[in-house]
């Protein structure tokens, strides 16, 4: 098989799965036996559930996996798939996330991805962590928050492995990446703090998003990254526009279900564009 669509698969496994177990985190409604049900949750599960089965069964037909590694991916999709079914016990959703958390860190071992550079592996761990950081706006929930705040300090990580493979204005580009993710994670810390707190967050936020996308926009003049690469960060950028139409749609009341499903149209930009590249510090590191 292609190393590319092998990783292409991987990547697309690992991405559906972690999606899954976002849609899968313990709220207070399941907590408490309350029904609830969100549109944009919803189509996440789906995306997940039949994206992950997807790259999953591609992947098995090319070659033996193994039984742990299939047995955990594949029964914890299943068990993604019964939670969609009214009744269901909250419990099966629980073993599910477990079964999800522990094929996600088997997943490179299991199906043999190794990645050229240390480049790549950062921008592999600013794909994955980001998901956490925007699924947020979908899940909007404690737990979600909890997710969200972990991914920025991943996502810090992978900007530290990545901006060593690029030129100088990659280089810009990571190094105003990382301030944004700085003042995210602040801004988080204050928005626990009543009343003054959340204007303060809020301004932090704003000059972060300014910083990101100046950051993304350094990216896409990196030589380093190569046309992919230069593409894909056009792609984050628009990302970010979208969470911007979000953002000020949040504004106006009941408009979470909305809110949720533009969401999701960044989180396929946000996918796509890190995708893109990653493809293009392989392709770089290969040249």
């Amino acid at each position: 098989m292609d190393e590319k669509v092998k990783k292409q698969r991987f990547l697309q496994l690992q991405f559906c799965m972690l999606l899954l177990v976002c849609t899968l985190l313990p709220d207070l409604g399941a907590l408490l036996d309350l029904p609830s049900f969100d549109v944009a949750v919803f189509c996440c599960q789906l995306v997940g559930i039949v994206g992950g089965a997807l790259a999953l069964y591609g992947s098995y037909k090319e070659g033996p996996l193994p039984p742990v590694f299939l047995g955990l991916s594949g029964g914890g999709i299943v068990l993604g798939v019964l939670s969609l079914i009214p009744g269901v016990p909250v419990w099966l959703d629980y073993i599910g996330l477990i079964a999800l958390l522990i094929a996600l860190f088997m997943s490179s071992g299991a199906l043999g991805i190794r990645w050229k550079s240390a480049g790549s592996q950062g921008a592999y761990l600013v794909l994955m962590a980001i998901l956490l950081h925007v699924y947020n706006n979908i899940g909007d929930s404690t737990m979600s928050g909890i997710a969200a705040l972990v991914g920025l300090i991943l996502f810090f990580l992978g900007l530290g492995k990545l901006g060593g493979s690029l030129d100088s204005k990659g280089a810009q580009g990571i190094s105003r990446l990382k301030i944004a993710v700085i003042l995210g994670i602040v801004a988080v810390v204050f928005g626990w703090i009543p009343l003054l707190g959340s204007v303060v967050a809020g301004i932090l936020l704003i000059i972060g998003f300014i910083v990101e996308f100046l950051g993304y926009s350094s990216m896409m003049q990196s030589a380093s990254l190569g046309a992919e690469g230069q593409a894909g960060a056009g792609k984050l950028r628009i990302s970010m526009i979208v969470l911007l139409v979000a953002a000020v749609i949040d504004l106006f009341p009941l408009t979470g279900m909305v809110v949720g499903l533009v969401s999701l149209v960044a989180l396929w930009f946000v996918f796509k564009g890190w995708t893109m590249v990653l493809w293009g510090l392989e392709d770089g590191t290969a040249r």
